[in-house]
């Protein structure tokens, strides 16, 4: 796959927006937009192969550790990573409400996608993708940036009200809320980590490899409530 600098693909986001009436942007990546009134953090990287010798055609965005994620940490603005493949000219996002808990976990997160979800993707098409870890994705052509928009809380279901003639209409005003607390697992790379220790009936290292893991992400979260999350995914697991 070709990659292309990350100032020419900040370039061609900022010329597809360019016709939006009130559409402003800040400099930097990731960086701070406004767009029919609401403000998102974006941040654009470009797709790569994941090189997994057993599926060739997985790719993947990675997320470098980065002092910049603290403001992203402390504010309640959803933040949007684009995932760009410039052969096929198409975006790939993760769920929005999901990704802040990834941010600096470790020194490189992985973000994945496919390649055959990439090519081919029609005009005003978004296409759904679903991890192995149950998380959603979708597909889309760069030019239907605007119109993504204007459909991201029905893409991945924000709370939103939503015009029952036409489920593609969503009522003003959307209102995105980031939890502070956790009440299940679903990052695969920290569910690789514990359950070989939960295997070995070690509930109590499986939580503090949690907490360590997520450090103070979720600085709500008491040490019942993590062994509570580690003890329930452990009953599942037997």
């Amino acid at each position: 796959m070709r990659n292309i600098l990350a100032k020419e693909l900040k370039i061609k986001f900022v010329e597809t927006l360019s016709n939006v009436d009130g559409f402003s942007y800040e400099d930097g990546n990731p960086f701070l937009i406004k767009i029919y009134d609401n403000p998102f953090f974006i941040f654009l990287k470009n797709l790569s192969p994941a090189y997994f010798k057993n599926s060739p055609d997985v790719t993947r965005v990675q997320l470098p550790f980065s002092d910049h994620f603290d403001k992203i940490f402390k504010d309640n603005i959803p933040f949007i990573i684009l995932g760009y493949d410039v052969d096929n000219d198409t975006m790939v996002c993760w769920n929005p409400l999901k990704i802040k808990e990834r941010l600096n976990a470790k020194s490189n997160v992985s973000l994945y996608s496919r390649n055959s979800l990439q090519s081919d993707i029609k005009n005003d098409e978004f296409r759904t993708g679903v991890l192995s870890n149950g998380e959603k994705i979708i597909l889309f052509n760069r030019e239907n940036l605007e119109l993504f928009f204007t459909k991201l809380p029905t893409l991945f279901n924000f709370n939103q009200t939503v015009n029952k003639d036409n489920i593609d209409n969503v009522s003003e005003p959307i209102e995105i809320y980031f939890p502070e607390k956790i009440n299940q697992i679903t990052d695969i790379e920290l569910l690789n980590l514990i359950k070989p220790v939960l295997e070995k009936n070690r509930v109590l290292e499986a939580v503090e490899i949690c907490m360590k893991y997520y450090e103070n992400k979720f600085k709500e979260m008491t040490f019942k409530d993590w062994f509570k999350l580690i003890n329930d995914l452990y009953k599942k697991m037997n």
